[in-house]
């Protein structure tokens, strides 16, 4: 019973010290992306040729690192501060309700539904194939 407490505290205890640091209203980091990683990876685009997509580790890096105010909330003037083209370049469509800034959700919707409409549009070129 002992050693499932413990092994219970030690589970819980980075997310502790993280609530405690996270007491001045920052959104923090989504689980499961805080610590070392890829720092982007290479699909396949459009004509065959490879190119750069952003990870997840990445884009939560930059967008905190943009995120001068700490609030969760980058504003277009924020990211164009830090060079943050994904977000300059997309803002109005990762911003769909014109509330004047994106959060890290945000960014990772807008990417998820952009991968599927590509993958949808490649799989709609596949039927046409076979057809």
């Amino acid at each position: 019973m002992r050693r499932i407490l413990f092994a219970s505290l030690v589970a819980l205890a980075p997310g502790l010290a993280f609530a405690q640091m996270a007491g001045n209203n920052v959104n923090p980091p989504p689980a499961g992306m805080g610590g070392p990683g890829p720092m982007g990876m290479c699909l396949p685009g459009h004509g065959g040729k490879w190119r750069h997509m952003m990870g997840p580790e990445h884009v939560m890096m930059e967008f905190y690192a943009a995120n001068t105010s700490h609030n969760g909330h980058l504003t277009l003037a924020q990211a164009k501060a830090a060079n943050f083209k994904l977000v300059v370049d997309h803002f109005s469509q990762i911003d769909t309700d014109d509330r004047g800034y994106v959060t890290f959700y945000d960014i990772q919707a807008w990417q998820m539904d952009t991968m599927a409409k590509r993958l949808e549009a490649r799989a709609t070129a596949l039927r046409a194939k076979d057809a």
